[in-house]
């Protein structure tokens, strides 16, 4: 494996410990009803995810983020996220 490869396997599993986290946050600020928060979380779990190479995650974050932008509903919201839950790597 090269150098490069090596690298960005280490990274991506750094990314997934920190995703597990992220997800316990964002469940923990839609307990809190934390809007700006969940907002927050998505953003940056969309962008990483899709960097890393985990599109259907970014995608699921972004939708989440998207109704937390936009007036949604409570039911809406937490579709969305129990969507991002259900995409997160084994």
């Amino acid at each position: 494996m090269k150098p490069f490869d090596e690298r960005m396997d280490a990274l991506r599993t750094r990314f997934i410990t920190r995703a597990r986290t992220e997800i316990a946050a964002l469940r923990e600020a839609h307990r809190q009803h934390d809007e700006p928060a969940m907002r927050k979380i998505a953003h940056s779990l969309a962008g990483n995810a899709g960097l890393f190479g985990w599109p259907d995650l970014s995608a699921r974050a972004r939708e989440l983020e998207d109704a937390l932008v936009q007036p949604a509903s409570q039911d809406e919201v937490e579709s969305r996220l129990e969507a991002v839950m259900a995409e997160m790597p084994r």
